[in-house]
């Protein structure tokens, strides 16, 4: 076994392929095996699409060792194969001119041949020092079907030139890019970082990456890498203005309550006195004063029964104890709040707004914000169809309302633009565990 801060020098040639393609890359000797997968996929150029080992030996399935994934072993266990998660590079590779078998994709069967070149010290992670020859695409077949596809794509008259043109574009078969290779590296590196912070800091949010890892996530991983996780300061002038609309709403009903209609309504004055007192903006559709024609009263009245702060009781609207404590405080209002975040009644609702409060936490509009909520509803097991794309945060509708009432995201009309900065920081600690701020 090699020493710990040594580094090694490895060639990856990818078997079967002509012309070859190969890497040479430096990686820590204490690097576990699932690393290095990700670091061969970064350089080679795979897509990380398909399940993986690593082999002692000339085959995967002879003679040698074979280091599984964790996965894998839990489906299938022959009792043969140790877990990945278990090794290091240095307790297989120690020696130069050491190899070891690694294959990617059991249909495709892509086999690589890793061969230590040399040792050095200090490396604390991976680098790309060289290579030749573009990844071929995935899912094309193997080292055979790869021939056949290089052979239409060179032949204007080979019967599939037209099929493959139209499948790979104008892809450069040959390409290589050391620089971008290293760029693969650096974004995992990244992704891993952030994944452990959102992790640590915002578990309901990463519970999702359970159904589908973060870096299927694509727009969302660009999201949450603008999200700072740490801020969470309350400003109590700040929280006045967010709650102003709540505060009024439980100061208007008082220690007294509020008596509704027969039908369990409030009553004209009080829905006269929401649409007089406070600033509705473009939300306010004509003159009547019934509660069941006007959207923000329902969104007023819902926002406080869902924060727990009103009941009714014998046909009056009235505060609840907490309502009490609350009606003054805008500072525990907002933890309140941000801690009942996100809402619904569904299981969609709930998982599409944990994506829309990641969506303003990290400053994002609706131009962004739906297809990443329609990228990630679907990844995570939601059957929503494509013609719906651009109408993903209304999945998130209780707490797309409740955001906009607070003045956290803009009108309800459109919804064009960006909220306030504030708007960020609520949808922020919304997201953290138990607003243990």
């Amino acid at each position: 076994m090699t020493d710990d801060g040594v580094s090694l020098t490895i060639k990856i040639t990818l078997d079967d392929v002509t012309p070859q393609v190969w890497r040479l890359v430096e990686v820590p000797s204490d690097m576990l095996l699932p690393e290095l997968h990700d670091v061969i996929q970064d350089v080679m150029g795979w897509e990380n699409r398909h399940l993986h080992m690593f082999f002692a030996g000339e085959q995967s399935f002879g003679d040698g060792q074979r280091y599984e994934m964790r996965f894998s072993l839990d489906e299938d266990d022959d009792g043969t194969g140790l877990c990945e998660d278990d090794f290091r590079v240095g307790d297989l590779l120690s020696e130069v001119g050491d190899s070891l078998g690694y294959e990617y994709d059991f249909g495709d069967s892509w086999g690589h041949r890793l061969i230590v070149d040399g040792f050095g010290q200090g490396a604390t992670s991976a680098i790309c020092l060289g290579g030749e020859g573009a990844c071929p695409p995935e899912d094309c077949g193997g080292a055979h079907g790869y021939g056949e596809v290089r052979a239409a794509m060179v032949d204007v008259n080979h019967p599939e030139h037209l099929d493959i043109v139209g499948w790979l574009g104008d892809r450069d078969l040959d390409r290589f890019s050391v620089a971008e290779a290293n760029e693969r590296i650096d974004a995992r590196r990244a992704l891993t970082r952030l994944e452990f912070t959102v992790r640590d800091r915002a578990p309901m949010l990463a519970a999702l990456f359970e159904r589908a890892p973060l870096n299927y996530h694509v727009q969302l991983g660009k999201m949450l890498a603008r999200v700072d996780f740490d801020n969470a300061d309350i400003d109590p002038v700040v929280a006045s203005v967010a709650m102003e609309k709540l505060m009024w709403f439980l100061t208007r009903i008082g220690e007294d309550g509020v008596k509704l209609t027969a039908a369990g309504y409030l009553p004209p004055k009080e829905v006269a006195a929401i649409r007089n007192e406070l600033e509705w903006a473009r939300e306010w559709m004509g003159n009547s004063n019934r509660e069941v024609d006007q959207q923000p009263v329902h969104w007023l009245r819902h926002a406080v029964k869902q924060l727990g702060l009103v009941k009714v009781l014998k046909g009056r609207l009235l505060l609840t104890r907490d309502g009490k404590k609350l009606v003054d405080d805008p500072v525990g209002l907002w933890k309140r709040a941000a801690s009942r975040m996100p809402t619904g009644a569904q299981d969609y609702e709930l998982d599409a707004g944990l994506l829309l409060l990641a969506s303003v936490a990290a400053g994002g509009d609706q131009s962004d914000r739906n297809p990443m909520m329609f990228e990630s509803m679907q990844l995570i097991g939601w059957n929503v169809p494509p013609r719906e794309a651009e109408f993903m945060q209304y999945l998130a509708r209780p707490t797309l309302d409740f955001l906009v009432l607070i003045g956290a995201i803009p009108s309800s009309i459109g919804r064009e633009g960006h909220g306030p900065e504030w708007g960020r920081v609520f949808a922020t600690q919304c997201l953290l565990p138990d607003q243990s701020l």
